[in-house]
Parts: structure tokens; sequence; C-alpha cells
């Protein structure tokens, strides 16, 4: 969750150097080329980064690609049921269950925090520049594109010190504690809808909110309206439900296990590479919402840029180049990714180990039809 500018960046750059490889490998109808790319790509990062990698591109005529590899044993990978946990990937469930809940009349994406989730203490501090309190002009809609200004909750660029803090999966914290966290170690970035900043504060925010308004647990609410609707057998919440064979997740080459809890609504969901697929998919179809004009606002409103990037952010999704609509996930143990191309294929990608901040040449195989 805390290096999504790493991601994007690489994103970017893969997205460029994808269009020299596109015409190529259309020519090649002799042997699967698709397959080849697939299982060269995996086993190159694998290897050159001592990691698993996962991958799964599906194509719209019906064709469906697995591709994976162990760096660490030198083995292609023949299990894709293994769970992964998804990261910041989760904030499309949580921006989708906002959505829902203004669809049904009970929240507007320009509701104000301070009048839908009330709690005076919890914002002391949490919108002051130069000593201007902006939380009043604070709107579901800033914390859902990040334009909040809300400061993170994790130590910024230091990813080794908040291991040593907080890499105990023991821990267990609630989201006011969370919040509170972001205030002691970070400054407010920005005034609401002045300029994008990424922070996880935004979405456990979001969290308590779907909690008031549906009167259900975070957990409880995804779980009734996007897993159960969907079918997602192998969707979890790693504070609540964990699988009983949870795949390992590292850093720098060690087992990390991060307090499922300390990412709550805004990573902290467990899944597999179908089970992904299959919710990105349903998203970007329009299944999880009643009003066809939800979707089509969600896929247009997408005007807020990583400073340093041409990749844009919208309501919990971000746009790259206007060819793939889909979220980046990092938790201090996997990176994935999930998304759909403007050709229709949806790729998903999962890599075990967090130090592993590039995406390689994956980006591209989903610009070859």
């Amino acid at each position: 969750m805390t290096k999504i500018n790493q991601i994007l960046t690489l994103l970017f750059f893969l997205l460029i150097i994808s269009v020299q490889y596109s015409y190529a490998e259309k020519a090649n109808s002799k042997k699967d080329s698709t397959q080849r790319r697939l299982d060269s790509t995996a086993q190159e990062l694998a290897v050159r980064k001592n990691c698993k990698v996962l991958i799964k591109l599906s194509i719209p005529a019906g064709k469906t690609y697995y591709s994976g590899y162990d760096g660490r044993t030198k083995k292609p990978v023949k299990d894709f049921k293994q769970t992964i946990d998804i990261g910041s990937c989760s904030k499309v469930y949580t921006a989708t269950s906002i959505l829902q809940l203004a669809e049904q009349g009970k929240v507007s994406l320009q509701s104000r925090l301070v009048e839908v989730l009330k709690n005076d203490t919890l914002y002391k501090g949490l919108a002051v520049i130069d000593g201007i309190d902006y939380i009043d002009s604070v709107t579901i809609y800033h914390m859902l594109n990040h334009t909040s200004g809300f400061p993170d909750y994790f130590i910024e660029g230091d990813d080794d010190t908040e291991i040593r803090l907080h890499g105990d999966s023991s821990l267990r914290f609630k989201p006011e504690e969370l919040v509170n966290l972001a205030k002691k170690i970070n400054k407010p970035k920005n005034k609401p809808g002045a300029e994008y900043h990424y922070s996880n504060t935004n979405y456990i925010l979001l969290g308590r909110i779907i909690e008031k308004l549906s009167g259900l647990t975070y957990e409880a609410y995804v779980q009734q309206n996007i897993i159960d609707p969907l079918h997602l057998k192998h969707t979890y919440f790693g504070s609540l439900n964990p699988p009983k064979k949870r795949s390992e997740g590292h850093f720098k080459g060690e087992v990390s296990k991060m307090p499922a809890s300390m990412a709550w609504s805004a990573g902290e969901i467990i899944s597999t590479l179908d089970d992904m697929q299959n919710f990105i998919d349903a998203w970007y179809a329009g299944k999880l919402f009643k009003d066809p004009s939800t979707l089509s606002m969600v896929k247009k409103d997408i005007e807020w840029l990583n400073p340093s990037l041409t990749i844009k952010y919208g309501i919990g999704i971000i746009n790259v180049l206007g060819k793939i609509l889909g979220h980046g996930g990092q938790t201090f143990g996997f990176q994935t990714f999930m998304g759909v191309t403007a050709q229709n294929n949806t790729i998903v990608i999962g890599i075990d180990d967090a130090a592993v901040t590039v995406f390689g040449p994956l980006i591209p195989l989903t610009f070859i039809y």
C-alpha cells in the first residue's frame, strides 16, 4: 500500500514500451506467442528478484492464460489457486461499496465528512494547513480520489522502520487508532480538492462511513454486497477469516507478517487470481451497480494525477494512459495488480515479495491483442 507511486511509475514506463511488441506478437501464429511471453516474463522476473510471480491473462474471445514461476525453487508454478494479499486493490471494493450506498440515497459524493461521520475529536488536526482547519470542506469525493490532503498513517519512505515497529501479526488496530497515528507521524498535505496525495487514511474513514450508513461491519457489508453476489469463494478478510493455507509474503526476501487490521478497508482483502479477475470483470461490466450511470461516471471522472506521472486516479480506480482501468496493491509481503484493458483483456498479477517494486514487462502482455 505504501509504494503505489512506484508501481504507477513502472506501469507508465512499461505501457510505453509495450507498443513496439504488439504487432510482432500478432504475426507469430505457429505457436502461442502469448503463453511463451507470459512464461518467459514470469521466469525472468522471478529469478532476477528471487520471488514468486503469478499471472493470469484473459482474452474476451474465451482464451485464458496462466503463468507462474518461483525464483527461490527455480521451478514453474503449477498451483494458481493459492491466495494473495491484494493490498490496495481492496480500495476498489471499498469505493464500490460507497457508490452502492450513494445509489441507495444514503450519501452523496459531495456529502461532507463531518456531517456523515461526526467525530470532532478524531478530526482535530487532520486537515490543518498554515493554521487554518479545512476539515469542514472535506467531502466523500475528496477521500475517494485522494484529494482530501489527509496524511497517511504509514511512515513515508521508511518501510524498514515500519516493519520493525508493526511487523507483528498479533497486533490489532482500530480504525480510529490508525487515523490518530496518521496525525502523529505525518502532516496534512494540501487543502481539500487542491491536489492528489495518496493516503490510506482516506479509505479507513470510508470504511467507517460504510459501517455507519449500512448498520453492518465493513467486512459484513462487502461480504453481502460484493463477495457473495459474485460467488467469490476464495476471497477473505485478513483480520477476520484468513484462509487456512495462507501463502507467505516476503519483504526483501524475508517472511513478512504485518497485522491485517493495519490495512482494514484500505487493503486487508486476501484473494486468488481467479477471484480477482471475476471481481474486476464484474466491476467493469457494471454488475455491482443498479444504475448504469454510476459506472459511466466512475470511468469518466478520472482527473487527478500523480504529480510526477501521466497516470490518473479517479474514484477508487486508476487509468493508465487511457488504456487500462484497474488498481495496484502492495502490502508488506505482496504486490498485486488487476485491470481491464481497452481491448477488454483482463490481467491479474501477484508477486510474493513487497520489495520487488517492478512489474517488469508484465503489463505489455495486456496489449498484444
